[in-house]
């Protein structure tokens, strides 16, 4: 008895050392990364977010502003789609690289938002604008909302819809483009076959089409369209969707097209400090 005593005081004063690097603030991924080893966690707080980085990394240098932005972000997202704000801050972790990014979260992408918690992972490169409202948008609507359930196109179009402009374009200049050019996805075959969609068209045709959806109809829409299962053969936006395509369609056709640069794009993101 007094050994396992021992043990488990052992452990509690290895844990409060831990804590004084990075307190540990939530459960789950975000409470086993914080305490990984190989990564000496520092914390920068902001309302309703922490901010973890590693010493002597860019992230370090921008620590404050960078979580003022997090910030930012989550306020931003809270308000476009009508969400609660949570009672627990978002937990955001900033490495170096796509490895670092799959220890901790299991994939090596430059953003991850963990289904089911709020929180997020990013690969730190100081040409790119960390996508904070991106992935704060995946972690809240997946909290909130539940596992969408009408298709990956609606989860990345609400994500990218939170994005906002991309090299200056709205969401709808860029699908006004691809009108304009004859390439704009229908929304059933996006639907069916988003993984297989080139990323540009993919990821701004469903942020236009949700964008559109909200302002005509307010976020509620949003929300009922991802939590509604869809009937066997029923086009992605519901049984009015059609019409609603239609008038989607209609309105870039008085939207002025843009096009965004694919190498651009893959080698600053969307938005380049």
């Amino acid at each position: 008895m007094i050994q396992r005593l021992l043990v488990l005081a052992a452990v509690a004063i290895s844990a409060g050392c831990a804590g004084d690097r990075a307190r540990p603030h939530a459960d789950g991924v975000a409470r086993a990364a914080l305490v990984h080893p190989g990564f000496d966690w520092r914390t920068e707080e902001a309302a309703g977010v922490h901010l973890h980085y590693l010493p002597g990394t860019w992230a370090a240098t921008h620590a404050p502003e960078l979580a003022r932005d997090a910030a930012a972000a989550l306020r931003y997202d809270l308000a476009l789609a009508d969400l609660s704000r949570p009672s627990q801050p978002v937990e955001l972790f900033l490495v170096s690289s796509r490895e670092q990014a799959r220890q901790l979260a299991g994939r090596g992408t430059m953003g991850t938002a963990v289904p089911g918690e709020l929180t997020t992972v990013y690969v730190a490169d100081p040409t790119k604008r960390l996508a904070f409202r991106h992935e704060i948008m995946h972690a809240l609507t997946l909290l909130q909302w539940g596992t969408q359930r009408t298709g990956s196109w609606l989860q990345e179009g609400v994500a990218t819809w939170a994005g906002g402009s991309c090299h200056g374009h709205s969401v709808d200049e860029v699908a006004a483009g691809f009108l304009r050019d004859g390439t704009l996805p229908p929304l059933d075959s996006l639907a069916a076959h988003f993984w297989e969609t080139d990323e540009l068209h993919g990821y701004f045709t469903a942020a236009s089409t949700v964008a559109y959806l909200a302002r005509t109809q307010g976020p509620h829409a949003v929300r009922y369209l991802w939590m509604t299962v869809p009937a066997p053969g029923e086009h992605p936006l519901g049984a009015n969707g059609a019409a609603i395509e239609a008038a989607w369609r209609r309105h870039l056709a008085t939207v002025p097209p843009a096009r965004i640069d694919p190498e651009r794009l893959r080698r600053h993101g969307c938005e380049a400090p």
